[in-house]
């Protein structure tokens, strides 16, 4: 992945300097900012969806469905309880993604500052 974040910074100095000798440093700056959101929208939905947030929702009794069946479609208690409390996942996407998508928005500003 750091042949990716190399990429990036090469792209986005040399579409700044273009940018600059175009005198369209507000549109390249948009662009920037644009990509680095979404880049860290993405990251946080890779994170989140890691998290397992849906499980452990309350389950009724269905109709028709004895005791038995109840008991062992159950979930248990202190597995949702392992689950939930495990610490925060970072894949490497999500780590790539914030790291590119702060460099993304870094550049806007000071393209524009």
């Amino acid at each position: 992945m750091y042949k990716l974040d190399v990429i990036t910074v090469i792209v986005t100095v040399v579409l700044a300097v273009i940018g600059y000798f175009m005198k369209k440093l507000l549109i390249v700056s948009d662009i920037f900012f644009m990509i680095g959101l979404i880049l860290l929208c993405l990251a946080i939905a890779d994170i989140l969806l890691h998290a397992s947030l849906m499980s452990g929702w309350f389950q009724h009794q269905r109709k028709g469905e004895t005791d038995e069946e109840y008991q062992e479609r159950k979930i248990d208690v202190h597995e949702v309880a392992d689950r939930k409390n495990r610490p925060v996942h970072f894949d490497r996407f999500s780590v790539n993604s914030l790291v590119i998508s702060i460099w993304l928005i870094i550049c806007a500003v000071l393209v524009t500052g």
